[in-house]
Parts: structure tokens; sequence; C-alpha cells
């Protein structure tokens, strides 16, 4: 077994309640076959990332998180499919350990993650900067 020396993510996507979720799982080491291994926290061991069946594959990771702060009155604006506009307040920005930050919404369910990752994200709004809601395309 190898210690992981650079960041990498075990990607997984799954069915839960009629929506797709993804998630992930930092790699912790390679196995002696060049596999990757993550924690089983069920077995408290390490494991193949590819044996469960929810395993889509592996992308680079980024650096980890080391702290989170509050939005402070920043938001996330979303492009709709009518051309209209949804602005959505950040709960936090993630500071990761080499400096870099991340806007962070939350949807209807609670789920947290980064907005520019979703394909409908268009921007973001300063705090007191006008934000465009229900306007169509070409009216702003």
């Amino acid at each position: 077994m190898i210690p992981a020396q650079h960041p990498y993510e075990a990607k997984y996507k799954q069915e839960v309640d009629g929506r797709t979720v993804y998630s992930s799982k930092p790699v912790i080491a390679w196995g002696d076959e060049g596999q990757a291994l993550v924690v089983d926290e069920r077995s408290g061991r390490l494991v193949p990332a590819n044996d469960r069946r929810t395993f889509i594959g592996l992308s680079e990771g980024g650096q980890p998180v080391v702290a989170a702060i509050p939005g402070g009155g920043w938001s996330a604006r979303y492009k709709n499919e009518d051309g209209t506009f949804t602005v959505d307040p950040l709960v936090a920005w993630t500071v990761r350990s080499d400096g870099t930050f991340a806007p962070i919404d939350t949807d209807t369910t609670g789920l947290c993650d980064d907005p520019t990752a979703s394909s409908s994200f268009d921007g973001l709004v300063a705090p007191g900067a006008e934000t465009r809601t229900a306007q169509p395309d070409g009216s702003a």
C-alpha cells in the first residue's frame, strides 16, 4: 500500500427520492495493484473505491477545506430555462488549505454545494449589488 500524496477523490452517483445525488470520498492510499483505496465507515478499513456499485470514477481532488466563514450577504444567481434569474443567498464560503475560497449555497432539501458547479449558475452577486431576478434575457 502507498499513502496518497496528491489529493484524488472517488466519485459516486445514486438516485435518492427521484433525484440524482453525487458524493465523493478522498483517496487515502493506493493498493498494491494500483487501485484507489477509500475508508469504509461500516467496516472501519480501507477498501477499493470501485467496490461500491455507485462508483463513477476518480478525479483530482481539491485542497482540503480548513475553515468556513458566513456568506456575508453574497448571493448566487442562476439562469432559468425561461430566461429569468433566481438569486439565492450564500450560506458560507469555504477556505481551502491553499488559500482559495469557494461559495456555498443550499437547495430546498438542505444539501449544500458550490453553486459554480451547476449548469444554470450565472454569477455571484455582491452585497448591495443590483440583482436580476425576474427579467428575461435582453431586458436587464
